[in-house]
């Protein structure tokens, strides 16, 4: 417990040890134990305001999992009540903090701290098979809404991180794997999608790509595929591609479309290629 007066604006998250003040909202949900979390921080001694560390004055944030003692308790109780983006003080008694021995030579023992701390992000811990799926289905639905709301950078990186977490499933049962491939081959036909919005086409291709070793007559894959090379101008590859969709899917008139608009941009593109060409010798 502390002995000394904390003014009534910090609200206790842990009775008479740590109190906690929002500087700034966040947004989204808060991490849980064994999130590895992304942050900065400004300490310093309650009674007197002298600074003892800042990740700013570093210009490196500081990075830790959540709930597992590689920080002080009342880092792993406060951070967890934060969510991304927020600008918080946490207020720690010293049986929260460094205790009666403090932390020589900057923090004396039985030293109240505070921190302003900034939640830069969090990615949650999934460390077996059926972690690594319950969180793959969570970014997802995360991807998902970000996309509807035409939030194609976040949901790009909730997809991608949904389909990094099933390329290792070691020690996953048989049911477990016959759930996998479904999952991770639509994470990554989405994330081909948001790719596409984003005109990062090399991306969408390599997604693509990986999403047709899973399987290798999926549809829309096959379009977005096709798209992607079309966006890099590689008019070939995306006429191979299209040909092919129409061999999976015959007279599918968003291929037979595909074709004929790469026919036209690959027209142009030698058109200009060929003025180009001209006034190099003209």
């Amino acid at each position: 417990m502390t002995d000394v007066t904390i003014p009534e604006d910090y609200l206790p998250i842990v009775d008479g040890l740590l109190w906690k003040k929002i500087i700034k909202e966040g947004s989204g949900e808060s991490p849980t134990i064994k999130s590895n979390i992304n942050v900065h921080y400004v300490g310093t001694l309650f009674t007197n305001g002298d600074k003892f560390d800042s990740s700013r004055d570093r210009n490196s944030p500081f990075n830790f999992k959540l709930g597992v003692g590689q920080v002080i308790k009342g880092w792993d109780e406060g951070v967890k009540t934060m969510k991304i983006g927020e600008l918080a003080e946490l207020v720690c008694a010293p049986e929260y903090a460094y205790g009666a021995q403090g932390s020589p030579p900057k923090i004396p023992g039985n030293s109240t701290l505070k921190f302003e701390v900034e939640l830069l992000g969090f990615q949650e811990s999934a460390d077996n098979p059926t972690a690594k799926l319950a969180l793959a289905k969570k970014k997802k639905d995360q991807g998902n809404a970000s996309f509807k709301a035409g939030e194609n950078g976040p949901a790009s990186q909730a997809y991608k991180e949904g389909a990094d977490l099933l390329t290792d499933m070691m020690g996953a049962t048989p049911e477990q794997l016959q759930e996998t491939d479904p999952l991770r081959l639509a994470l990554l036909s989405n994330l081909a999608a948001a790719y596409l919005k984003l005109n990062e086409n090399g991306k969408a291709a390599e997604a693509c790509l990986q999403a047709l070793e899973i399987q290798d007559n999926h549809v829309k894959v096959t379009y977005r595929l096709a798209q992607a090379y079309l966006g890099l101008s590689e008019f070939e590859d995306a006429k191979k591609i299209a040909q092919r969709g129409l061999e999976i899917a015959p007279g599918d008139a968003t291929f037979t479309s595909l074709l004929n608009m790469i026919a036209s941009k690959q027209a142009a593109f030698k058109k200009k290629e060929k003025a180009a060409y001209s006034k190099m010798f003209s």
